[in-house]
């Protein structure tokens, strides 16, 4: 079992009140800051920079939610032969508390030494994920998680020759897979116990109002990405295009395309594979899991109305055109 020790725990009790001295910051601004002037590269070529020249000793990965965790997960099982412990298994037991305090959450990251393996819950001493990387490896084992971008954890993996495997989707799509979630999985993206009442009683026109501007305590689709696409930028990083990956299958990306998409992570890895093979673990992978979606895209166009391209327009429109999704406000 994967579990904190006695150390650590001080560390992190330390930590946390230390963090109620400080001065409340924006989490918006904490995020946004560490993505800026990422947006503009495409997602990493054929390897990244740091491993260019060498394989990685050991890769995880790291994704945002609902961006295609349940396909890639399955997808490098097969091709790599390992298996993958999910952050949110009974496998890694130290304490993963939720923090619904978007203001408190951005100052414990501000805190030294300190990593957050998963969105939403609280940030832990890097020594506490190092030795549960430590111990996958030893098991020929691999993480899956929801693991934002901050420097910290980039220089934990970079010191370890690990890779992150991070995936990149047209934000409006992800608004409506964030709204798709429930009728899947019983609870809206927060899962249990925060399960969100007051969204999951909404309509589909005011659920994308909600996850547009955010809550107290939910993130809009802004903050959310703020807080994971600077990984697109790391040079520990395999960035990878969601709608590339699914080919035909998403609706955009021929399957030329889509042999391209899937040799980068081959190519991470330094695995020598055909484009058959590669194509047969995709049709093994696609539609695996309890939560995948059909992964269409451009299936915003049946839920947004106007009112919410106006909305995503003044937020984030500069943002779409930069990420290759639109190449102006035309649409």
């Amino acid at each position: 079992m994967r579990s904190i020790s006695v150390k650590n725990k001080l560390l992190l009790a330390v930590s946390i009140v230390f963090a109620f001295g400080l001065g409340w910051f924006s989490a918006a601004f904490f995020y946004a800051k560490l993505y800026q002037e990422n947006l503009s590269q495409e997602p990493s070529s054929v390897r990244s920079s740091y491993f260019s020249d060498r394989i990685p000793e050991e890769f995880v990965l790291f994704t945002m939610p609902k961006t295609g965790t349940h396909f890639m997960r399955p997808f490098l099982e097969h091709l790599t032969g390992q298996n993958s412990v999910s952050y949110w298994s009974k496998e890694i037991t130290f304490p993963k508390n939720y923090i619904y305090d978007k203001k408190m959450l951005s100052q414990l990251m501000l805190l030294p030494e300190v990593v957050q393996p998963y969105w939403l819950n609280q940030p832990i001493h890097k020594n506490t994920f190092i030795s549960v990387l430590d111990d996958l490896l030893t098991n020929n084992d691999f993480i899956v998680t929801h693991a934002p971008f901050s420097v910290e954890m980039e220089n934990t993996l970079k010191q370890r020759d690990c890779m992150v495997f991070f995936l990149i989707r047209d934000p409006r799509d992800w608004i409506v897979s964030v709204i798709k979630h429930p009728a899947i999985s019983g609870v809206d993206i927060f899962g249990q116990p925060m399960g969100d009442r007051t969204f999951l009683a909404l309509d589909n026109n005011q659920k994308i109002d909600y996850i547009l501007n955010g809550t107290a305590t939910y993130y809009s689709v802004l903050e959310t990405m703020n807080m994971f696409l600077a990984w697109k930028k790391s040079p520990i990083s395999c960035a990878l295009r969601f709608e590339a990956l699914l080919g035909p299958r998403g609706g955009t990306y021929s399957e030329t395309e889509q042999l391209a998409e899937l040799r980068k992570i081959a190519d991470a890895l330094y695995i020598d594979i055909s484009d058959e093979e590669l194509l047969s673990i995709f049709d093994e992978s696609f539609g695996v899991g309890t939560v995948f979606s059909k992964g269409k895209a451009g299936t915003w166009k049946d839920y947004f109305n106007e009112e919410h391209k106006t909305r995503f327009k003044e937020l984030m429109g500069d943002m779409l055109i930069e990420l290759g999704y639109e190449q102006d406000y035309n649409w």
